[in-house]
């Protein structure tokens, strides 16, 4: 209390009304007057422990637990994406240091610019392996949390920001996200942190914070293209939250300072990228814009598989909307619209691949609706501590993180562990020696990266072939012709889903041809059920 009790009884006395103070934590208040009764109302203030306890302490726990759970949760080999990207990267890096050629056109094939997270992954691994490149997507994924949190303590309250964090840490794609090192995890992250500016802009006295938006959203779009899909939710949130509290002036001038930042920031960004490398044009199109799927899966499958992996988080959200005031129901019509952006963009192009992974975006933007929506039926408006209030709160949470982290452990064996495979090929492999066709190629290649070299590599994408007599063959007949003349000194298949009809016609080729024998069949387990790994070597 800034002034003495003495002090508050003078005052008040003066005023008709006599402050007497029981204790330091409660006030009665005695009104009286000739015309009225004596009236007495007690005030308790309550001790401010909970709060401090909450402010400090909890967001760091949820913090660590997010940590912990991912790592003990989530171990298998490297994913082909992560393999992928990471090689990448360490090739731009050789290419810089050494002068070396880049021999594969990733930019005309990778959903992310080539020069933004492959070479963050390609350096880490040189330093730490894949488990570094792992946990920077950790750490992105926890900066997601951070940022999730604050928006949700400046749009609705502190409770329903510490409801938010653990509704967020439960859900099986983030904890999928946190341990995959692919460009979802900074872009995301990038997402998160424009967010939490955007949600700043619109509460500071002055307007400058907005002009941060537009770099962050802009390098969101470059680390991963369908970043760009919640870029319009980012500036809309900037707009409506300065609306509510500021009013339409304020709203103009900072949406139109995140609109100008974001303008000019992209601009500059694309006319550079573009002058030096056009080819990342082809790459937009190619994995996002004009994307072309593998295969149409059911789009009612795909709605059933939405309702399995986050239903339940979805209708927490929801719940949001029923509990939520006049000065709330827009802005968590707007999260919950943004977060039902993926799921939307899945079942019109009927595809089912990233869907999972994908879905940690619109958890990130259903967190703040459902943690408000769980505060609320905890009861913590009226008493936090009160035990009896936020029990069902803490119920929710278990079974959103039962189901999350069975979802994400389910996610993370989808694909097969090949630590069998690549030590059979690590005793086989020669640098600059050798040519190896592989079904897991980008897996094995990134395994093999210090004994051998990029073109000593093929998969079964895509294959040219030219044989002694100058003749030139390309696709099937291109892998029967090499596979005759003895091209390949290791073959490996496991009749993957996206190359089934290629593998069946390299084996043949391979029984036809009489030049290879059998060395390794290992068996596999991934998201189809129980396989074999198959190697050949030629004779």
């Amino acid at each position: 209390m800034q002034e003495g009790w003495w002090q508050l009884y003078r005052r008040d006395t003066l005023a008709g009304q006599t402050f007497n103070a029981k204790s330091e934590d409660e006030i009665v208040i005695e009104t009286s007057s000739p015309q009225q009764s004596v009236k007495t109302k007690t005030i308790t203030r309550k001790p401010q422990l909970t709060d401090l306890m909450m402010s400090r302490w909890l967001l760091p726990l949820i913090l660590v637990f997010q940590a912990l759970i991912s790592w003990l949760l989530l171990q298998n080999t490297a994913f082909q994406d992560e393999a992928l990207y990471v090689y990448a990267g360490g090739q731009v890096w050789r290419h810089w240091l050494s002068g070396l050629p880049l021999l594969d056109p990733y930019n005309y094939y990778f959903s992310g610019y080539l020069y933004v997270y492959p070479i963050i992954g390609g350096a880490l691994d040189k330093v730490g392996g894949l488990e570094l490149v792992r946990s920077f997507s950790l750490v992105c994924m926890l900066i997601v949390t951070t940022c999730g949190y604050y928006v949700t303590k400046q749009l609705f309250n502190q409770k329903s920001a510490v409801f938010a964090a653990i509704f967020l840490v439960c859900q099986g794609p983030v904890l999928f996200l946190s341990r995959l090192a692919t460009y979802d995890a900074l872009c995301l992250c990038l997402l998160a942190v424009g967010m939490a500016l955007a949600v700043k802009a619109s509460l500071a006295q002055r307007p400058w914070w907005a002009l941060g938006i537009g770099p962050l959203l802009v390098l969101a779009f470059f680390t991963k293209y369908a970043g760009l899909l919640f870029i319009p939710s980012i500036l809309a949130t900037l707009a409506l939250c300065t609306l509510l509290r500021l009013g339409w002036r304020s709203m103009l001038v900072r949406g139109t300072l995140g609109v100008l930042s974001l303008a000019v920031v992209g601009t500059l960004a694309a006319m550079i990228v573009i002058h030096f490398d056009p080819t990342m044009l082809q790459g937009i199109a190619f994995t996002t814009t004009n994307r072309h799927t593998f295969g149409v899966d059911s789009r009612l499958g795909l709605v059933e598989n939405v309702g399995e992996m986050v239903g339940l988080s979805f209708a927490v959200g929801l719940a949001g909307l029923v509990f939520a005031r006049k000065k709330h129901l827009l802005i968590a019509l707007l999260l919950l619209g943004s977060a039902l952006l993926v799921p939307a963009y899945h079942i019109y192009k009927a595809e089912l691949v990233s869907l999972d992974k994908h879905l940690g975006y619109s958890m990130f933007f259903v967190m703040p609706v459902a943690g408000y929506a769980l505060a609320s039926l905890s009861g913590f408006r009226r008493a936090f501590s009160s035990r009896r209030y936020w029990l069902p709160g803490v119920a929710i949470c278990l079974i959103l993180f039962l189901v999350g982290a069975q979802g994400a452990q389910v996610m993370y064996s989808s694909w097969p562990s090949t630590t069998q495979l690549a030590h059979v090929f690590s005793m086989q492999v020669r640098p600059a020696s050798g040519s190896y066709l592989a079904d897991q190629l980008e897996v094995l290649r990134y395994d093999s990266q210090n004994d051998t070299y990029t073109w000593q590599w093929t998969g079964l994408d895509f294959f040219q072939y030219t044989d002694k007599q100058g003749h030139y063959y390309v696709g099937n007949d291109a892998y029967v012709k090499a596979i005759n003349d003895g091209y390949f000194d290791l073959i490996q298949l496991n009749y993957g889903y996206y190359h089934l009809q290629t593998a069946i016609l390299i084996a043949r080729a391979i029984e036809n041809s009489k030049k290879y024998t059998l060395i390794a069949k290992i068996p596999s387990r991934d998201y189809y059920g129980t396989g074999y790994f198959w190697v050949w070597r030629k004779l």
